[in-house]
């Protein structure tokens, strides 16, 4: 516990320090923090949990990860866009965002073909479940993260930041203890055995809580997202047992080691990354 602890306050200290530095001198600094997450959590999943060995193959993914993190920054892709104009005299002659997407295919189409060259290169060392997750599992990954840079980069970021934690820590945080406490009923013991129904509910009413002061600082409406609180949490823990069923098909403890005391970066990220991509659509449709 002690460990925990004490590795929980310095990945806050480096947290902190990251968005510091990329609020007050350029988001960038963010987008990349948040594409080096990507890469490393595509490498837990491919080596860690898949058991894609061969070097050329993860790696691969892991840096397509972090160039659709990368390219997924509106403000980072246009901002590179005005520098080719002003260098250049060079802009692209669709809207910004139609090109950003054309980009984002063609690496994605890229990485298609890359994988099916080197699966058929190395085919002896790949079945059915290694094919299938070099090619299914960077995608959704790499969006889930760079929906998490949409959040944290947008007008509005500490606040949405704050209620992506709250959803996805907090809730957590406040499961476990009413958990302990109040918990008769497992909720999904083939998965996860220590989480019970008193749990998940003592969770989501703690998040309410912190929902409702979050909206009161910020000077936001209330009603919406208290509202909203129920369904995000849950789809939280969703994406935590998804996680554990993914690390228990494979007799795996922890997704990696980087962490000391709480694994590896999916680890501790699984429920924000279910989270972060609805949050940011809600946010993008003006919902939220």
């Amino acid at each position: 516990m002690k460990t925990r602890i004490i590795s929980g306050i310095v990945m806050g200290v480096i947290v902190a320090c990251v968005l510091a530095v990329g609020f007050l001198w350029n988001t960038a600094v963010i987008t990349v923090a948040i594409a080096l997450l990507a890469a490393v959590a595509t490498y837990e999943l491919l080596h860690n949990a898949v058991g894609i060995t061969i070097k050329s193959c993860w790696v691969a993914a892991c840096v397509f990860s972090a160039v659709y993190v990368i390219i997924s920054d509106y403000l980072l892709f246009e901002s590179v866009n005005l520098y080719f104009q002003e260098k250049h005299n060079f802009y692209t002659p669709y809207a910004s965002s139609v090109f950003q997407t054309k980009i984002l295919s063609l690496v994605s189409v890229i990485y298609f073909l890359y994988a099916v060259f080197m699966i058929l290169k190395n085919h002896k060392h790949f079945d059915l479940a290694k094919i299938a997750s070099l090619f299914a599992l960077p995608l959704p990954c790499a969006f889930a993260f760079s929906s998490l840079g949409d959040v944290i980069n947008s007008e509005n970021g500490i606040y949405y930041l704050l209620l992506l934690f709250n959803f996805s820590s907090v809730c957590d945080m406040g499961a476990y203890f009413s958990g302990v406490t109040l918990g008769k009923h497992k909720l999904c013991p083939s998965i996860s055995p220590k989480k019970t129904v008193e749990g998940a509910v003592g969770g989501i009413l703690s998040s309410m809580v912190v929902t409702l002061i979050l909206s009161l600082c910020f000077k936001k409406a209330i009603l919406l997202p208290m509202l909203l609180t129920v369904p995000f949490c849950i789809l939280g823990m969703i994406g935590d047992l998804f996680a554990s069923a993914i690390k228990r098909s494979v007799d795996l403890k922890d997704y990696g080691n980087l962490i000391p005391g709480h694994g590896g970066i999916l680890d501790r990220l699984d429920s924000i990354l279910m989270i972060s991509p609805l949050l940011s659509l809600l946010m993008a449709i003006g919902i939220i």
